[in-house]
């Protein structure tokens, strides 16, 4: 979903969301795109999300506000900081691992003994890794190699509770 105020960039979205045709009523395309419409379900559930999108960041704030005191002085973990002049939605609540510490088996054990899933590492494989990418990838990038190797992301969402958050802060240490 693209909410803008201009309308050039309005007009634009609209072009290439609907395969590049210049407009609705005529099958002409003037740009390459592709089929990127939502479904009539999924736009009807965006429309009823943007009426409590303010409500749901709030709420995903407090919960990253938990998180970020109590695991503040973590030593296993970086917490990532949000610049002063910054506002983070927190659509993933996302921290490092120390380089000693296994993801795979630390991620496991954090399922198994607490119930706590973390999940959303959507930058497992850094994107010059991706085999759609490896023309592209002509040297080699250490740094993303090692944030995407280390991060995790935190189970976070609108209606999390503070006492959900302080169940993973308590797993997250207990395991540390």
């Amino acid at each position: 979903m693209i909410i803008t105020n201009d309308d050039f960039i309005a007009e634009e979205a609209r072009i290439y969301r609907d395969q590049g045709k210049g407009s609705y009523s005529q099958n002409l395309h003037v740009r390459m795109g592709l089929n990127w419409r939502l479904s009539e379900p999924h736009a009807i559930i965006g429309l009823s999300h943007i009426g409590e999108l303010e409500n749901m960041i709030k709420s995903r704030q407090q919960i990253a506000k938990i998180y970020d005191e109590e695991l503040s002085n973590c030593d296993a973990l970086t917490l990532l900081k949000i610049p002063d002049q910054g506002i983070c939605n927190y659509y993933k609540y996302i921290v490092l691992l120390k380089e000693k510490i296994d993801r795979g088996a630390f991620k496991q054990k954090l399922r198994a003994e607490y119930g706590v899933a973390l999940t959303g590492e959507d930058y497992e494989v850094p994107i010059h890794q991706q085999p759609v990418f490896k023309d592209f990838a002509q040297y080699p990038l250490p740094i993303a190699d090692d944030v995407c190797a280390r991060h995790i992301c935190l189970p976070i969402f609108g209606s999390m509770t503070s006492n959900q958050a302080m169940q993973v802060v308590n797993a997250l240490k207990s395991t540390l």
